[in-house]
């Protein structure tokens, strides 16, 4: 089992930036989650490009993988972690042994995106909207939409689970669907092709999604690796406040972004970043509590429970310590 693990996991891995010339102090460390082309792992990527994780001897890759195989390929120890804060919750609620380690946005980046000729709500009545799956972050935001404009989900549209972003867009482009629920930039270069943003989840959708999260086997066995990573982690999400110009530039290269796209998606993303990778307990209570519901469970599950904030509280007390930009030897 383990084997077909790490075969699967290889041929999963995108090597982003392709040979780092890395030294034989650089330890390979595996981070997953489900998103490809969105821009919240913008700042992870820049991260890695920008150097940080190197700088603490961590050649860090990203996979691409379902969010449910992430978990379990974490729990195998063929992924070191996950960039999915809100399917870990989700899973430690239930008693996997994972815990959050930091949260870079505590708002959802998906607009539920409709065709031109849908105007307003009541033209999406009786219509069929995309989703990427059931029962994911997607599937919920879009829920969240179509009750804000005053429909309901269940019997007011027909939701069908197409897959991947390209596939939606596809998908509404051909008149399959009349709309679909686009993350962060779709949602954006879709409003400079006519199509109509009828509404922003992330307005009244807050809940912490992405962040770090590893195993309760990984704290206890590696703490060393999860400081050093939490460190590089940090100054990635401090360079997305202090490097405007840098961010744009490379989200604009590596996402395939005109200038003016990546201008107003940046401006998404620091509206709903968190402060200093840290959520407040009430938030994350809530969504626990939403979640304890839904899995039917009675016992109630705090936030200390399933989120471990001592690392992170260790690499902001000294980040002020650490060299700033062109310290850490970009290639």
């Amino acid at each position: 089992m383990a084997r077909m693990h790490s075969f699967f996991i290889s041929l999963l891995v995108l090597f982003l930036f392709g040979s780092t010339g890395l030294s034989l102090a650089q330890k390979k460390v595996v981070i997953s989650h489900s998103v490809r082309g969105g821009l919240s792992i913008g700042p992870l990527l820049y991260g890695i490009e920008r150097g940080f994780y190197r700088a603490e001897g961590i050649d860090l890759l990203y996979v691409s993988i379902r969010a449910d195989l992430g978990i379990k390929a974490m729990l195998a120890g063929e992924v070191d972690y996950i960039y999915s804060a809100g399917t870990a919750l989700r899973a430690a609620v239930r008693g996997v042994p994972v815990k959050a380690l930091s949260f870079d946005f505590y708002k959802v980046f998906h607009s539920l995106m409709a065709r031109p000729e849908i105007k307003s709500a009541g033209d999406l009545k009786g219509k069929k909207v995309a989703v990427g799956s059931f029962g994911a972050t997607g599937d919920l935001a879009a829920r969240v939409s179509l009750r804000a404009i005053g429909l309901d989900p269940v019997k007011d549209v027909t939701i069908l689970a197409l897959g991947a972003d390209a596939i939606r867009y596809a998908a509404l482009q051909s008149g399959v669907v009349q709309a679909a629920n686009m993350p962060l930039p779709w949602n954006v270069r879709m409003k400079r092709e006519g199509y109509r943003e009828l509404f922003y989840a992330g307005k009244i959708f807050h809940q912490p999604l992405t962040g770090l999260t590893t195993t309760a086997e990984k704290i206890e066995k590696n703490p060393d690796q999860v400081r050093r990573t939490l460190r590089a982690f940090a100054r990635s999400s401090r360079a997305l406040k202090e490097e405007k110009k840098e961010f744009l530039a490379f989200v604009e290269k590596k996402f395939s972004l005109a200038p003016d796209v990546a201008e107003e998606a940046y401006g998404y993303l620091i509206d709903a970043l968190s402060q200093d990778g840290i959520v407040e307990d009430a938030l994350l209570q809530t969504m626990l509590d939403d979640e304890r519901k839904m899995a039917g469970m009675s016992k109630p599950v705090g936030a200390s429970e399933v989120v471990d904030y001592r690392f992170l509280r260790e690499a902001l007390a000294g980040l002020t310590r650490l060299p700033g930009r062109g310290q850490e030897g970009r290639r």
